[in-house]
């Protein structure tokens, strides 16, 4: 399930921050809280990702290189999906009855919640991110091992993508994929970094193409691809979905 938050920046000159995932994330917790705190709790415990979210969708804006982004469109939206329903009746009610968000110095609210339709995968997509894929790996190095951020054009992204999606899949639902087949073709990407916290995650913006288990694509589409997905990673549209002998193709988000 998906929804779609379209949020109203209060004040005049209002400035959305480089670095925002922690802030929503925090804030999207407690939205849920409002609702059920013993959910919160199991999702901030969470190492899989039991939801994702996109940047923020700034329509009109202007670039300020030392602050952020100067906000001149009326509305920003932000997308927030997961396989859970549960947990998204609990973002929806929690914006319902707490609309406020705020962004570094800028206050928002939230003036519509409302559900997407749910698209059908096929086994071949091409998906487009709205937040940036991390995937990440283990190197020595000097005899120490350290933590580092693959990209696509590293020879190991793909298989640790395909190992990860597919963990993912088993510890959330609980079952192993009788089609495990995935394969990635990347048509392009831009590699970006956020800053959480104290440190910074690096992903890949990009549009690629996916073939494989028809399950997996729509776990993909509902949970995000990748690692760290609760921060705001992993979220993409379907630009594309072609599909089988008497199965129509679709478009949407």
């Amino acid at each position: 399930m998906r929804v779609e938050i379209k949020l109203r920046p209060l004040g005049e000159r209002p400035v959305l921050p480089f670095n925002y995932n922690y802030e929503v994330y925090r804030q999207i917790l407690e939205k849920i809280a409002i609702i059920d705190e013993d959910l919160a709790r199991k999702i901030d415990s969470s190492h899989v990702g039991l939801f994702t979210f996109s940047r923020i969708m700034v329509r009109n804006r202007r670039l300020l290189p030392e602050t952020g982004i100067q906000i001149l469109s009326d509305t920003v939206s932000l997308y927030v999906s997961s396989s859970f329903t549960d947990v998204m009746g609990a973002v929806i009610e929690g914006f319902m009855i707490s609309p406020g968000l705020k962004l570094g110095g800028t206050p928002f609210n939230a003036d519509e919640v409302k559900p997407l339709k749910e698209p059908t995968p096929g086994r071949r997509v091409l998906f487009s991110t709205l937040s940036p894929i991390m995937v990440r790996s283990v190197r020595v190095s000097e005899g120490r091992m350290h933590i580092w951020d693959l990209y696509p054009s590293d020879d190991a992204f793909q298989d640790k993508l395909r190992k990860v999606m597919l963990l993912r899949y088993k510890e959330i639902t609980g079952e192993a994929l009788s089609d495990a087949s995935f394969e990635i073709n990347v048509v392009k990407f831009k590699p970006v970094r956020i800053l959480m916290k104290n440190s910074y995650y690096r992903g890949s913006l990009m549009i690629f193409e996916y073939r494989g288990s028809r399950e997996l694509a729509m776990f993909g589409y509902e949970n995000g691809f990748g690692e760290k997905t609760q921060y705001g990673f992993g979220m993409v549209k379907i630009l594309e979905s072609k599909r089988g002998p008497g199965e129509s193709a679709e478009k949407g988000r």
